[in-house]
């Protein structure tokens, strides 16, 4: 009875806020990446991915011209809003070189 219970919980308006995607940063716009995106694939090729609000925009195109992505209507700005913030671009991971007067000498 329990499980049914928890499992109730996840249901779109059970608990009057929508399901997100596992992983995914919760903030406005999250529902609708699951609504949206995780028909088809994981959250986590989402999360892997990094782009400006037009390379998202690309990335959407592509979608819909080769992969059958139906038109996002009006969902396809808070979309776009979600992704840039926060699956935009990050600087490089790596720190940067040291300089020579801190590297071992002969």
């Amino acid at each position: 009875m329990a499980m049914l219970l928890g499992a109730c919980a996840l249901l779109p308006g059970a608990s009057g806020a929508a399901p997100v995607a596992e992983g995914l940063v919760i903030a406005p716009g999250a529902a609708l990446v699951t609504r949206h995106c995780t028909v088809c694939h994981g959250a986590r090729l989402v999360m892997q991915n990094r782009a400006d609000r037009g390379g998202w925009l690309s990335m959407i195109r592509w979608m819909q011209e080769t992969q059958g992505l139906w038109p996002l209507g009006d969902a396809e700005a808070p979309i776009l809003d979600y992704l840039a913030e926060h699956y935009g671009p990050q600087p490089a991971g790596r720190r940067a070189p040291l300089p020579p007067s801190l590297l071992p000498g002969d």
